[in-house]
């Protein structure tokens, strides 16, 4: 599609003319017809007053005797007022002393009406780029200072911080802006000799846990323009401090807690199997076993916590049979299902579910196993006492959908909440941690959990869970 003459693909002019020979008589209707803005002054009083009320985009100025004095006056006002003088060749004497000045042009009154319209529209472009560039500067430093970590701009060829926003004045220490930029002289020389290679296209580096002004940081250092980069600076002291928190917590019970509790389920075995214990510390043996089987499941879970939640187990998916998993979720719960005299049923669809069916699922069975005794022994402890908790499982091409029916209600204070860590409510020993972890699992697998609850109704906890 072709501009009309009014195109707007660059910035219109705001231009002030003062001084009247041919040249610039002729040319105020050509600009008008650009649709420029022009302004014509004579005095230089008037010049003065009309420049500092208007601020021009460009003065054409033809020659007066009071032209430098004007021009100068002018320049008092704005350091870089960029001016075009139109000289009259024949008296150097007139305008050497304008030479002196920077941001100036100059045509002599011989030119045509044409050339000078031809340095307008050069202007024009100049202007609209650099008013652009201006802008995205501005833009640009109210960005990063917006920015509540450390953001810096820096040239790799004079090793000069161009500019720092005010997080990185706040959180480090005083730097020099002649000086290395800031993080520079914590890194190895390899790093530094290859961080600021300039390539062909923009690139983006980073570096975690640097170690700087006594804290950890992640740096990211980003090629924004030829030889200007910018740098990112984030505080992950706190997040390095949990993490080897969380290590040391899992070392304890990986090496402190469990090894030896395991030794105590082998001794117990032992003690039940071939010590010939009498009938009356038979039980005791026995006691002793569950309990410490019991205490390194508990172990097991806060180790798949930890790990689940630093996103560093990757969970050994296979297929395998769903059933299997919920019959030994349903296993752990003996105990607690008789004392409250609970019935638990397992329906497949509609029909009862039968020992030698077999849904395949697809996860890692441990944890999945996990899960789903969370789970269970969520509802049976919500479960009022002689009722009966539902198991019904359904699927269809992608997912197995489980749900886990009981007559309890979830409180209202807790529902938004129910998944939450530590999250619990009227349980004398509880954690809080088993509907939070369960969800970790069904997350890390793949499926989701979910629930609906009401006081009519009861409570529903809803799984579902990728197929192969």
């Amino acid at each position: 599609m072709p501009h009309s003459r009014h195109s707007d693909e660059h910035q219109k002019l705001n231009i002030l003319i003062t001084g009247k020979t041919r040249l610039t008589h002729t040319l105020v209707p050509g600009l008008h017809d650009l649709g420029h803005a022009v302004s014509i002054t004579c005095s230089p009083r008037e010049t003065l007053f009309t420049y500092a009320s208007q601020q021009p985009d460009l003065l054409i100025m033809a020659e007066q005797d009071d032209t430098i004095d004007t021009f100068s006056s002018i320049r008092e006002v704005d350091n870089d007022a960029p001016a075009l003088f139109i000289i009259d060749t024949s008296k150097p004497e007139k305008f050497e002393p304008l030479f002196e000045f920077q941001n100036v042009s100059f045509l002599p009154d011989t030119a045509s009406k044409e050339k000078l319209i031809e340095f307008v529209h050069k202007f024009q472009r100049q202007h609209t780029q650099q008013r652009k560039h201006e802008q995205d500067a501005q833009l640009y430093s109210l960005i990063l200072q917006s920015l509540p970590f450390p953001a810096m701009l820096f040239s790799s060829k004079t090793q000069e911080t161009i500019l720092a926003n005010k997080a990185a004045h706040d959180q480090l220490p005083a730097f020099d802006y002649k000086q290395n930029p800031p993080f520079i002289s914590s890194l190895s020389e390899e790093v530094r000799l290859n961080l600021f290679d300039e390539l062909d296209s923009y690139h983006l580096r980073s570096l975690k846990s640097v170690n700087a002004y006594e804290r950890f940081w992640d740096l990211s250092v980003d090629q924004v323009a030829p030889s200007v980069f910018m740098l990112l600076a984030i505080d992950v002291t706190e997040q390095r401090q949990q993490m080897q928190l969380r290590e040391e917590m899992e070392r304890i019970a990986r090496h402190d807690l469990r090894s030896p509790t395991a030794n105590i389920v082998g001794m117990s075995r032992i003690l039940e199997t071939e010590a010939g214990l009498n009938e009356e510390f038979q039980p005791l043996a026995e006691i002793v076993r569950k309990t410490s089987e019991r205490m390194i499941r508990q172990i097991d879970t806060s180790l798949t916590l930890i790990r689940l939640e630093a996103g560093s187990l990757k969970a050994d998916a296979h297929p395998f049979n769903l059933t299997n998993a919920i019959n030994a979720a349903i296993g752990d719960l003996n105990q607690l299902v008789e004392e409250k005299g609970l019935t638990i049923a397992c329906m497949l669809d509609d029909e009862p579910l039968q020992e030698e069916s077999y849904i395949v699922c697809y996860g890692e069975a441990s944890l999945i196993i996990t899960m789903f005794s969370n789970l269970l022994k969520n509802a049976a402890e919500a479960a009022p006492k002689n009722t009966t908790i539902t198991i019904t499982i359904s699927e269809d091409n992608r997912f197995i959908t489980t749900k886990i029916h009981n007559m309890g209600e979830i409180p209202i204070s807790v529902r938004e909440t129910f998944f939450d860590r530590y999250a619990t409510y009227g349980k004398k020993h509880g954690t809080g941690l088993g509907t939070y972890s369960a969800r970790l699992i069904a997350s890390a697998s793949g499926g989701d959990i979910s629930f609906t609850t009401s006081e009519e109704k009861g409570t529903t906890l809803i799984t579902t869970l990728p197929k192969p």
